[in-house]
């Protein structure tokens, strides 16, 4: 079993870590999946949908035990080719209080998926920012809408998608300080995967196309570590060390 990394500590993929001695509590920041885009309508010609991106949340501390071993569950990529919505991330440490944050949505059509919202994520009030949206496609012509942007730690929403145009995919949506979301698909053309942490992909140039996967999402540990100090044999004062 892993030692959890020194503080500010980022996790990629879902597993376990062992707290280290003297750290009592944790400041947990999660970023959501994003969603791949849509294939489009069932129009052939039709684009598709951009894929929404995650959520972003944020607990400033969640009591933790030293010595024990957690799990941290990261919202994994989806990939494209078909719509698949986001992955949530969460980590739940002691006295049941989590941080979660909300992965992207997608559609099985020309329309946008909804980015990871605030209503299903968990955290501290005023640090949950919603996902960008998807773009939407056309339903005269075959370009895909845009992936959206992930949910920022700036306090900032995800950017939305942009919708295509009649001559090329829409533009990613800009990330919050996460991830920005992937193009939309050229005509007859695949949609461009999202960008990690928490980009949705972009929607296919067409139902006969394949479009962009959703973006793995991100967990940011902070913590200090409490030092115990000792003169003549006695414990005289504690103090913290940040690392």
């Amino acid at each position: 079993m892993a030692d959890l990394g020194a503080s500010p500590f980022t996790i990629d993929a879902t597993a376990a870590y062992t707290i280290p001695l003297g750290v009592t509590s944790l400041q947990v920041e999660c970023r959501g999946g994003g969603a791949s885009g849509s294939l489009g309508g069932s129009t052939a010609s039709r684009g598709g949908g951009g894929g929404g991106g995650g959520a972003y949340a944020k607990r400033v501390s969640i009591r933790v035990i030293p010595t024990k071993s957690y799990t941290f569950t990261v919202g994994a990529a989806v990939a494209g080719s078909a719509s698949n919505n986001g992955n949530p991330t969460t980590f739940t440490g002691e006295d049941a209080v989590a941080c979660t944050a909300a992965g992207g949505t997608s559609t099985t059509d020309r329309l946008a998926g909804a980015g990871g919202t605030v209503a299903a994520s968990v955290g501290d009030a005023g640090v949950i920012f919603a996902g960008g949206a998807g773009g939407t496609a056309g339903n005269t012509n075959d370009y895909g809408g845009a992936g959206g942007g992930e949910g920022g730690r700036s306090g900032a929403t995800g950017g939305a998608g942009s919708a295509n145009s009649t001559s090329t995919g829409g533009a990613g949506g800009t990330g919050g300080d996460g991830g920005d979301g992937g193009k939309g698909g050229d005509n007859a053309g695949a949609g461009s995967d999202g960008i990690a942490p928490g980009g949705g992909g972009g929607g296919a140039g067409g139902t006969n196309n394949v479009s962009g996967g959703g973006a793995r999402g991100e967990i940011i540990v902070t913590y200090i570590i409490n030092k115990t100090k000792s003169f003549g044999g006695g414990v005289a004062a504690t103090g913290s060390m940040g690392f």
